[in-house]
């Protein structure tokens, strides 16, 4: 997998954020006529132009509630060689957030575009930490992006982990029990 840095494009427009190259571009393209994309189609390279260092990289999936968390997770992650994905830390997602009720989309389609956005994090990344508390309970993104990083690793992975946060044993739920179950700084490292 190329390593696509979602920093590199912090200051182009949204829908102009993902060079040819990276997983999912073309389904991104696609969606071109509901998002009002007036850039034309161009073909697929299937390399970068400049190859790159490949590192792993760490999509952190949290709730809102968690985002001071979340950032403590990014910061280990890049002290331990990894790229990281975090939605607080994505300007685009602001810019799109931005624009719900403001007329240049509709609804359904800001929330697409976000959703989008949010899933070509997850496709371009190699591992998955989930940080659970309990503002997880209810949560519907986090689920989803745990079981999407991990779907087609096999029952059990060491790409997939969560970091439990003063959330009694109990009420955890079975299937983050499929990837590393962490609970201190040193069973994240």
């Amino acid at each position: 997998m190329p390593n696509y840095n979602w920093r590199d494009s912090v200051n182009l427009d949204w829908l102009e954020r993902y060079p040819p190259w990276v997983r999912g571009f073309a389904e991104w393209r696609m969606q071109q006529p509901a998002l009002q994309w007036a850039a034309p189609v161009l073909p697929i390279p299937s390399q970068p132009a400049v190859p790159v260092q490949v590192r792993p990289r760490l999509f952190v999936s949290h709730r809102q509630a968690d985002q001071n968390l979340a950032l403590r997770i990014a910061w280990l992650a890049d002290q331990e060689g990894f790229e990281f994905w975090l939605d607080v830390l994505d300007p685009n997602l602001g810019q799109l957030q931005a624009l719900i009720g403001a007329g240049a989309l509709s609804n359904s389609q800001t929330s697409a575009a976000i959703a989008s956005v949010i899933e070509m994090g997850l496709i371009n990344s190699t591992h998955v930490l989930a940080v659970i508390t309990q503002n997880t309970m209810g949560s519907a993104w986090v689920p989803y992006e745990y079981g999407r990083v991990k779907t087609g690793l096999g029952v059990t992975t060491p790409q997939a982990a969560c970091w439990i946060h003063n959330v009694p044993a109990s009420p955890i739920p079975e299937y983050l029990y499929l990837g590393e179950v962490a609970t201190t700084k040193q069973d994240l490292q």
